[in-house]
C-alpha cells in the first residue's frame, strides 16, 4: 500500500474536482503581458544549401569526450525521450508507454507510472516528460482519455513524487495517483498543440483556423493564465492543413543546460528560437535552405519537386548543431540492415554546424556519422539530446555484427558491455556522448 502525504492528497482532491467530470470548460483568454522580442544579438545563419555541397568527415572527439552505454528497451518499446539526472550518472527514458530509471552499472528499473499508450498526450513529438532539477520531481503530459470508463477530460500535466521517493516505491502508480494535475488551456485541440512544459508552466503553438502552418506560440502558467502570445510569422494565404498533411513536419523543444532556457522550432519554420522567459523570445539560429526551401505554392499542395528539402531533426550541444534534412528525390539514409528505422525520422542528409568554426558541413551518408575515435566503436549520429548530452539508439545485434574488434585498449569498456551475458541480442543500446566538465 502506498502512503500519501496529506498535502499532495489535498491537492489531488482539489484538482480532481476540476478534471473528473468531463471536459474543462475553456474560456477565451487574453495575454496578461505584452510580448517582448529580443533582437539584441545577431541571429546565426547556417547555410544548409552550401553545406550540402561540401561533404566532410569528422571525428567524434570534435564534439564529445566520452561515451557511456545503457540497455534501453527493444523494438516494441523504443526510446522516445531521454532525461539526464544531474550529478548521478543516471537517466530516465520514456519508452512509450513505459518509463525507466537507468543508472550505469545497475539493472534498469521500471519507474513511475503504469499507463497504456493512449493515455499519453501524443501531439508533441513524444517529449512527454519534464524533470524539475530543484524539486527532483517528474512532470508528465497526459491526453485526458480513459477508455475504461469512457471519460474524456482536458489534456493535463501531472506530477509524481520526488525521485528518491519514486525509486523506493515497489509498486507502480497509475494515472489517478498523481500528486497534482493541471489542465491544459487548449481552446481548440485541432489548432493548439503543446510544444513544451516545465514545472512552472507550458507553451503551445497555434494554427489560425485552417492554416497549414502554425504562426504563434503562447505561454501559460500552471493555473491556465496566458502570460504572453508571440506572433512568429504571417500565415501564407491558401496554405491549408489538408495541403500540408502529407509533408512530414517537425517540431522540437529542448532545454539549454547552462542557461536553463528553452530552445524550440515549430513546424514549417526554419528558425530556432529561445524562450528566455515567459514574456521574451529571441531568434538564435536561421537554418537557411536557400533555393531548396519549400515555396508557398508547393505548400499549397501543388506538388513538391525533386531537390526541395526541409528540416526533420535537430539536436545541439556546446560544440555544435546537428541537423537532419529530408530532400525530395534524394536517397534515404538506411540502417545497418539496409532499411529505414520506423522509430526515427527519415533523413537524406546529416548536417553539422561547428560553433567554433562558424561553418556547416554535410557528413557523407556512407560514413554513418562521426568517426568514433573515442572508443573505436560504431560511428555516432545523435537521435536526440538531454541537456548537453547527445544520445544515439542502436541495436545490440547491429553493434555485435558491425563492430571491428581492433584489440585497442580504447575498446575495453565497450567490449565488456557487448560481451556481458546481461546484454541481450534483442536489446537496443542507448549510447550517451558527453563532454567532460
Amino acid at each position: 500500500m502506498i502512503m500519501k502525504a496529506n498535502k499532495p492528497l489535498l491537492i489531488l482532491i482539489l484538482f480532481s474536482g476540476i478534471i473528473s467530470n468531463g471536459c474543462v470548460k475553456q474560456q477565451p483568454v487574453i495575454p496578461l503581458y505584452e510580448a517582448r522580442y529580443d533582437h539584441s544579438e545577431p541571429v546565426i545563419r547556417i547555410n544548409i544549401e552550401k553545406a550540402m555541397e561540401t561533404p566532410a568527415t569528422f571525428k567524434l572527439s570534435q564534439i564529445a569526450s566520452e561515451l557511456e552505454y545503457f540497455s534501453a528497451g527493444d523494438t516494441k518499446y523504443p526510446v522516445k525521450q531521454v532525461i539526464a539526472i544531474p550529478d548521478s550518472d543516471a537517466f530516465i527514458t520514456f519508452n512509450k508507454p513505459r518509463i525507466f530509471y537507468r543508472k550505469a552499472g545497475a539493472p534498469s528499473k521500471r519507474y513511475g507510472l503504469k499507463a497504456l499508450a493512449y493515455r499519453w498526450y501524443d501531439a508533441m513529438n513524444d517529449a512527454n516528460l519534464f524533470y524539475d532539477k530543484k524539486t527532483r520531481s517528474l512532470y508528465y503530459a497526459f491526453s485526458g482519455l480513459n477508455k475504461l470508463n469512457q471519460d474524456k477530460i482536458a489534456p493535463y500535466i501531472g506530477t509524481l513524487y520526488p525521485l528518491n521517493t519514486m525509486i523506493s516505491i515497489r509498486h507502480f502508480l497509475y494515472p489517478d495517483d498523481q500528486t497534482a494535475a493541471y489542465p491544459l488551456h487548449l481552446n481548440n485541440p485541432e489548432n493548439d498543440k503543446l510544444l513544451s512544459f516545465s514545472s512552472s508552466g507550458y507553451t503551445i503553438y497555434h494554427y489560425e483556423n485552417e492554416a497549414g502552418e502554425p504562426n504563434k506560440i503562447s505561454t501559460f502558467n500552471m493555473q491556465g493564465d496566458m502570460i504572453c502570445q508571440f506572433t512568429l510569422k504571417e500565415n501564407t494565404p491558401g496554405v491549408t492543413r489538408s495541403s500540408t498533411k502529407d509533408i512530414p513536419s517537425f517540431e522540437t523543444s529542448y532545454w539549454n543546460d547552462a542557461q536553463d532556457r528553452m530552445n524550440f522550432m515549430i513546424p514549417f519554420c526554419d528558425t530556432v528560437y529561445q524562450l528566455r522567459d515567459s514574456q521574451t523570445i529571441a531568434p538564435i539560429y536561421a537554418l537557411d535552405l536557400g533555393n531548396m526551401k519549400l515555396s508557398d505554392e508547393e505548400l499549397k499542395g501543388n506538388g513538391i519537386p525533386k531537390g526541395k528539402a526541409w528540416i526533420r531533426a535537430l539536436s545541439e550541444n556546446p560544440n555544435g548543431l546537428f541537423i537532419g534534412i529530408l530532400q525530395k528525390g534524394a536517397p534515404h539514409i538506411l540502417n545497418w540492415r539496409g532499411e529505414i528505422d520506423g522509430f526515427k525520422p527519415v533523413l537524406t542528409h546529416r548536417i553539422v554546424y561547428l560553433k567554433k568554426e562558424g561553418k556547416a558541413y554535410t557528413l557523407p551518408s556512407e560514413s554513418g556519422g562521426f568517426i568514433n575515435d573515442i572508443d573505436d566503436g560504431l560511428p555516432f549520429w545523435p537521435d536526440g539530446q538531454t541537456d548537453d548530452y547527445l544520445y544515439m539508439i542502436r541495436a545490440v545485434s547491429d553493434m555485435r555484427d558491425n563492430l571491428i574488434r581492433t584489440g585497442s585498449p580504447k575498446q575495453q569498456a565497450l567490449l565488456k558491455y557487448l560481451d556481458s551475458p546481461a546484454t541481450h541480442e534483442k536489446d537496443y543500446v542507448m549510447i550517451i556522448a558527453k563532454l567532460k566538465k
